[in-house]
């Protein structure tokens, strides 16, 4: 089992794998049903399978499973655990994520977001949407002075919002 954050690599991690082993992917597995999960489970164990990987944010153990042999089973799994990517790996998929809206931006905008946004793969693909559509709608350059105005206007005006009024 692999388990890690949203965005984190799990399914593509999960879908390389079964096409070069020809193994089960299971991907979210903490959502499946849990009749069916405990038969592939089955498969896997009497080697019905070449070979089986679940995929879930949380271990097994921080699941609610009703079924008990479907419990023990799961944690029992052998686990492995992606976390959080560091720059390394944040900073060229923020770029990509620009460079497919069409935008070359500067290393210092790059910089600033990595450094004051959430550090997760799926908010860097949230703040670049949210940034091209922005500086679309304001004809504007999508800079670090750009993007730091327009994020700090967002905060305001969230941090005054009435819950349920929009």
């Amino acid at each position: 089992m692999l388990i890690g954050p949203k965005g984190s690599g799990k399914t593509h991690i999960g879908r390389a794998w079964a096409a070069e082993t020809g193994g089960r992917f299971v991907d979210d597995a903490d959502s499946c049903d849990e009749a069916e999960l405990f038969a592939i489970m089955n498969e896997a164990l009497n080697g019905s399978l070449e070979g089986l990987l679940l995929t879930a944010r949380k271990a097994p153990a921080e699941w609610n499973v009703a079924l008990p042999d479907l419990h023990s089973r799961l944690v029992n799994t052998p686990l492995a655990a992606l976390k959080e990517h560091d720059d390394d790996i944040l900073e060229p998929v923020l770029r990509r994520l620009f460079e497919e809206q069409g935008r070359q931006v500067s290393q210092d905008l790059i910089e600033y977001l990595l450094k004051y946004q959430t550090r997760t793969i799926a908010a860097q693909r949230d703040i670049a949407a949210e940034l091209e559509i922005a500086a679309q709608a304001a004809k504007a350059d999508l800079t670090k002075t750009f993007a730091a105005k327009y994020l700090k206007t967002r905060s305001e005006r969230d941090s005054f919002a009435v819950p349920g009024e929009e």
